[in-house]
């Protein structure tokens, strides 16, 4: 197996999960982990075949929304509007139904790319890999869909060449940095094992930029409200300190990724 991040073969096994999503238990499948001796990046040891996607992205997958998750995601639409243009042409990678892009106004021009069947006028149903462009882009984003890639170097590459002139690159990811990682390792809530196919940090995420890309990563401690809560279900007693470990702990990291020189 090679590393998905730097292409090292040297790696050991730290632990199996179960299959679960979130907070969410799906089956109790045995999934082996992996740790990138080199780099020190996270991965399933999983087969991609064309079972894959419909084993392991059930109908149930994205179940419904709690009520402060609800409203968590709103905050979180609002949140991630601050750092885009006012105006500007926009791909979103991994856009599911498409919530991000019917909340931006009609200055920008969006456009989703999912795997998943849409009706949605603009949702392309297609791999962002394979697909044809036949236009370039202001601001590319992948909010939490760039871990469910087997190859996240060709993707960001792909999407350097899609951007104009000063365009920007948006990436929301785990941190396997964070204390809930250390703490909770295979029960941690942004493990998602199988779909998560690689796990970076903030000491390895460089590996997957490409030359004429500066980048700078901004902490988003508040992105979801409840994941170390739910990280820390087999440690009850650190449970009670919950408000201020997650004041301090860094679950998921935003990559601003630049073409500007």
């Amino acid at each position: 197996m090679n590393c998905p991040l730097c292409s090292s073969t040297k790696n050991k096994k730290i632990f199996s999960a179960n299959n679960f999503h979130g907070r969410h238990h799906l089956d109790s499948k045995k999934i082996p982990i992996f740790k990138c001796l080199d780099c020190g990046c996270l991965y399933p040891k999983i087969s991609i075949n064309k079972k894959y996607y419909k084993k392991y992205y059930p109908k149930n997958y994205q179940s419904s929304p709690s009520l402060v998750e609800s409203i968590w995601l709103k905050f979180n639409l609002f949140y991630k509007k601050l750092y885009l243009p006012p105006k500007c042409s926009l791909l979103d990678v991994g856009c599911g139904s498409g919530q991000f892009i019917n909340s931006l106004p009609p200055s920008i021009k969006a456009t989703g790319i999912d795997l998943s069947k849409s009706n949605h006028p603009h949702i392309i149903q297609a791999d962002f890999i394979k697909h044809k462009f036949n236009q370039k882009y202001d601001v590319i984003t992948f909010w939490h869909s760039l871990e469910h890639f087997q190859h996240p170097k060709k993707v960001i590459a792909k999407a350097q060449r899609l951007l104009n002139k000063d365009g920007l690159i948006l990436i929301t990811i785990p941190n396997t940095d964070s204390l809930a990682f250390k703490v909770a390792q295979n029960s941690w809530f942004h493990l998602d094992p199988p779909r998560h196919l690689f796990l970076p940090s903030v000491r390895n995420i460089n590996q997957i930029i490409p030359q004429g890309l500066s980048y700078k990563i901004v902490s988003t401690p508040l992105e979801f409200p409840l994941d170390l809560y739910w990280s820390l279900k087999k440690r009850p007693l650190l449970r009670l300190l919950y408000p201020i470990l997650k004041f301090f702990d860094t679950q998921t990291m935003l990559i601003k990724l630049s073409s500007r020189r």
